[in-house]
């Protein structure tokens, strides 16, 4: 697809080549997609067909929202290669950014990207500029103390790296100082950026990419299971609105308890989450590289890596008071 910006105007997107796609006049309202339009922006020929019916059942006009090939492949995978599925995702997601305020939240966790009041894209889907820097308190005390967040770095095959310290974070101290809804926010802006990167990659490679997710679970210990509400709560945000953001979950350095864990969150995932999930213990450097393509200098340095780690949350430990800061306290 070529390159527009904001709500697309009308007009057929452009192939990998550059071509104008078959069948839409400029100027005109743009016809529904073809299924050799779709392949020929780098949509498997097996699915072709369906993301065009797709294309069809949301009125796809352009990039925008969500909507070129690429993107809608990604909600025809997310509800199991089922186009109604599909389609009703789509419509939740486009509904929820809008009611959600996307544009507050990017805006409030970083700077490079601009969008519309109803969360479409105001700037160019070809390129993804946004770089994490908390501008509110809310966003400064998630980074702080979340545990996410995406590397300078993509991996070999262009595909963004995401790292999270599910491990390391505080979560008695998040409840504690009310900090829940902030980092809520936060892990709205991350996966907005896995989306967004994915998709800039995906249009300039010409085929689906999706992102790879290292989650560092050293430190997990029992008492991580009272919190389990509150993953989930944070999980489901994932399922219902970003639609096929990874494409691998590789956990590294597991204690026995993330095998615990992870049996309690699964039935919240679809079955095309659970199938990317790969968990490993402390000497996880082959099984990395062989789940993900990743190579342990990939990775950030607490992990092993050479990679500077200050993209990802630090998952301070929670100081008591820390939550007055949101309010206007000492």
């Amino acid at each position: 697809p070529g390159q527009q910006t904001g709500r697309a105007s009308p007009g057929a997107p452009e192939s990998r080549s550059g071509r104008s796609s078959k069948g839409c006049s400029t100027g005109s309202r743009c016809c529904s997609l073809t299924a050799e339009q779709v392949a020929d922006a780098g949509v498997p020929s097996d699915s072709a067909e369906a993301v065009a019916q797709l294309a069809e059942a949301v009125g796809a006009q352009g990039q925008e929202p969500l909507s070129d090939p690429l993107t809608l492949l990604r909600f025809y995978n997310a509800r199991g290669k089922d186009v109604k599925e599909a389609a009703a995702m789509y419509q939740q997601a486009i509904e929820w950014r809008r009611s959600y305020s996307i544009r507050e939240v990017m805006a409030e966790h970083g700077l490079g990207e601009d969008y519309q009041e109803d969360g479409v894209r105001a700037t160019t889907t070809a390129s993804w500029r946004w770089q994490s820097e908390p501008r509110s308190p809310g966003a400064k005390l998630a980074y702080l103390y979340g545990f996410f967040g995406r590397l300078d770095a993509p991996s070999e095959g262009g595909a963004p790296v995401l790292v999270w310290r599910a491990g390391a974070a505080d979560y008695a101290g998040l409840v504690r100082e009310g900090l829940v809804p902030a980092l809520t926010r936060a892990f709205v802006a991350h996966l907005e950026d896995a989306l967004q990167s994915s998709r800039a990659a995906s249009l300039r490679e010409g085929q689906l990419l999706r992102a790879r997710l290292i989650v560092d679970s050293s430190g997990l210990g029992i008492g991580c299971v009272r919190f389990l509400p509150i993953l989930r709560e944070i999980l489901t945000l994932g399922k219902f609105y970003f639609p096929e953001v990874t494409a691998s979950v590789t956990v590294v350095r597991a204690p026995w308890v993330a095998a615990k864990l992870y049996a309690a969150l699964r039935p919240r995932l679809t079955p095309l989450m659970q199938e990317k999930i790969f968990i490993l213990g402390e000497d996880f450097q082959e099984g990395l590289e062989r789940h993900s393509g990743l190579s342990l200098a990939a990775l950030p340095t607490f992990l092993g890596g050479s990679v500077d780690d200050t993209a990802v949350g630090k998952a301070l430990p929670v100081p008591v008071g820390a939550g007055r800061l949101l309010t206007g306290g000492e």
